[in-house]
């Protein structure tokens, strides 16, 4: 238990450090003011792991009208389709990353890659289910190397 205290209370540290002890856990960084965003030390990268298969993508997307490209054109229509949705979420300064497969094991495999933290959406089911995670986060939960922080989702 004292282990896990101690790698949730590094990223509460570093706030302190740079006089922002004051931001709570669970406050929404929109509530930042620019000055503050910009001392918060680090970068921060968009990864979303779609689909291993192009039709998938395309069904779990909702876009049917990528199903209608010509032949050889599905890849590169899911591709940009992915492209353009991360660009429009990232903010100046943020990378983005987009992995194919199986979405816990291709984050946990990312976030070895040197990541502090690990900060997953979770979609919302409804007021009965609204108290359990989906199955991505508690399995990237289990196997996370780094601090997990659930967000609701928008």
């Amino acid at each position: 238990m004292n282990k896990i205290i101690e790698v949730m209370a590094r990223p509460l540290r570093i706030l302190d450090d740079i006089g922002m002890g004051y931001v709570t856990l669970g406050q929404a960084s929109n509530t930042l003011s620019g000055g503050e965003a910009q001392r918060v030390p680090g970068e921060l990268t968009l990864v979303h792991v779609r689909p291993e298969s192009d039709i998938r993508a395309a069904v779990v997307e909702d876009r049917g009208d990528l199903l209608r490209l010509p032949r050889g054109s599905l890849s590169r229509g899911v591709n940009e389709y992915y492209v353009d949705r991360m660009a429009k979420l990232a903010r100046a300064g943020e990378s983005v990353r987009i992995l194919r497969g199986e979405a816990a094991r291709e984050l946990v495999r990312e976030v070895r890659k040197g990541y502090d933290l690990l900060a997953m959406g979770r979609r919302g089911r409804g007021a009965a289910a609204s108290f359990l995670l989906g199955s991505t986060v508690l399995d990237a939960l289990q196997r996370s190397p780094v601090p997990l922080v659930v967000v609701p989702s928008p």
